[in-house]
């Protein structure tokens, strides 16, 4: 209807105006028809739009690169490698030596597939045996860390092994195993298994009173320290992690079964939570709380 109406003009000027516009259109659309074609199909865009938000993820990122520094710092490093499928791919040493409770296979390239780690929640945690240990995050002279993800209701513990290998950090071996009774970790897990799922073995658990620690409103590089009593612990404490849980070790030892530090850290909004478990008469409580 649109042409017809240019061609019923009456007025040759408005011809011949329109007949100039027109070819100026049919030029444009030869221009676009010379772009080479996508190949795409009504079917691939069906199941382009009908991916799930994964696939999609990966799509959009699949030329993104490691930062030039991420192999200095581990933390650097392993949040692309979680993150960006681009770069675990090529992060990865396969083929993959995987070895499940003691039977030994190997990965190939073919059948890998993405693991998000710790990504898909916003938080992870590590578990440190002291204060000083948390500096070894830092260190740019790290050639061995291994990722766990520790499932306390299984009481299995899952382990991407990382070593710096030509200067580039290398996913080169997983392993899963069951908990060990020997493992002071694993015997402090068991505990904390029930202190997470059971309110009221919790509420005996925390030390009365309870040493807290909290940023200073007027100092924002400062602490203000207090106690709560055991009926404020519900009301101040923050979402406990449970299920699968995650541990980075750096190369810290808990050799001291009488103390465990868990760091709950927010991957996209920085907040942190430390919580510090200590034996009291050869019962584990928590002690102190900072946020």
């Amino acid at each position: 209807m649109f042409l017809k109406g240019i061609v019923s003009c009456v007025s040759m000027r408005k011809k011949i105006v329109w007949c100039v516009v027109l070819a100026a259109v049919l030029a444009a659309c030869d221009r676009k028809k010379a772009v080479p074609e996508t190949g795409w199909t009504n079917d691939s865009i069906t199941d382009f739009l009908t991916e799930s938000p994964d696939s999609f993820f990966s799509t959009a990122t699949a030329e993104e690169e490691l930062s030039d520094r991420a192999d200095e710092l581990f933390d650097d490093f392993i949040f692309d490698f979680a993150r960006l499928r681009k770069v675990q791919s090529e992060r990865v040493s396969f083929p993959l030596l995987s070895v499940v409770r003691g039977d030994t296979v190997w990965i190939m390239r073919e059948q890998w597939t993405h693991e998000p780690l710790f990504m898909d929640q916003d938080y992870y945690t590590v578990f440190y045996n002291n204060e000083e240990q948390m500096e070894l995050e830092k260190r740019t002279d790290l050639n061995r860390v291994d990722v766990e993800q520790i499932l306390l209701a299984d009481r299995v513990v899952r382990t991407c092994c990382f070593e710096r290998l030509d200067g580039e950090w290398m996913l080169t071996r997983e392993t899963e195993r069951d908990f060990l009774p020997s493992e002071p970790l694993d015997a402090f897990m068991d505990f904390y298994q029930q202190f997470v799922t059971d309110s009221d073995f919790q509420q005996k658990r925390v030390a009365d009173p309870l040493r807290y620690i909290t940023t200073d409103l007027e100092d924002d590089f400062g602490t203000v320290e207090g106690t709560l009593d055991n009926e404020q612990w519900n009301a101040f404490k923050p979402h406990l992690p449970s299920g699968v849980i995650t541990n980075i070790r750096y190369g810290q030892t808990y050799d001291d079964p009488r103390n465990m530090i868990m760091v709950k850290a927010g991957i996209s909004n920085g907040l942190m939570d430390i919580f510090d478990f200590g034996k009291k008469n050869g019962k584990w409580m928590l002690v102190s709380y900072e946020n």
